[in-house]
């Protein structure tokens, strides 16, 4: 708790904060007033498998597509308009209105977080069981709330599978979210996924000592090693 409350910190808390900005006056956020929570303290031994996590998004998953959910915010309209390219991740006032939890799933948290972070207790390097990250947030997440609206043409073993005319909008709504459900993060996959290229474009966070704080967008896609 003493370095969370560190002054260093919270200065660099400010300044991650300050990225966000409210398009509503009537909404408007305190970027110099940082709250944080510990929600665990993660102690992994080397060759440890219990803690790992494949890509995934927290803060809800089925939420993201409903209108009770990231919908009171109208959080995501413009992906869903087509206008994917003026999707603005940083624009707060549409998030204070979203409903993150709506099946209170283990885990889950109910507040709008900005960002989540570890801040290291130890030294870490690549590939011993730190975290992953998907840098092109603001384009995957376009992507992984239009991919339900898609169907594949062709089989998967098509030499052109992944081309943009092998992919037909589907005329018919259906309730098929991939990875998604009630209660639970949004899991992202190679197979149900497979435009993200996640075996390549997951990269790993850099090699961390004790102090370093890591944080990343709470619409990020992140993983954490196996081992």
């Amino acid at each position: 708790m003493s370095a969370r409350a560190h002054p260093n910190l919270i200065k660099a808390q400010r300044f991650l904060m300050s990225f966000w900005h409210a398009r509503d006056k009537d909404k408007l956020i305190a970027p110099n007033h940082p709250v944080s929570y510990a929600d665990r303290l993660r102690i992994r031994q080397p060759g440890d498998a219990g803690f790992g996590l494949g890509p995934h998004v927290d803060g809800g998953s089925c939420e993201r597509w409903e209108p009770e959910g990231y919908g009171g915010g109208h959080v995501y309209d413009t992906v869903c308009q087509g206008e994917w390219e003026n999707f603005d991740p940083f624009e707060s006032s549409c998030r204070l209105s979203a409903v993150s939890d709506l099946y209170s799933g283990s885990g889950t948290c109910s507040m709008f977080r900005m960002y989540q972070g570890w801040l290291s207790m130890s030294h870490t390097d690549p590939g011993e069981g730190t975290l992953l990250l998907n840098p092109p947030f603001a384009r995957a997440t376009a992507y992984y709330l239009l991919h339900p609206l898609f169907s594949l043409i062709t089989q998967i073993s098509h030499p052109g599978f992944l081309e943009a005319d092998n992919w037909e909008l589907n005329v018919e709504p259906t309730t098929t979210l991939e990875s998604a459900a009630m209660g639970q993060a949004l899991e992202l996959s190679e197979a149900l996924h497979p435009h993200l290229d996640l075996k390549n474009i997951m990269v790993h966070v850099p090699t961390v000592h004790s102090g370093d704080y890591v944080v990343w967008h709470c619409d990020t896609i992140y993983a954490v090693d196996n081992h």
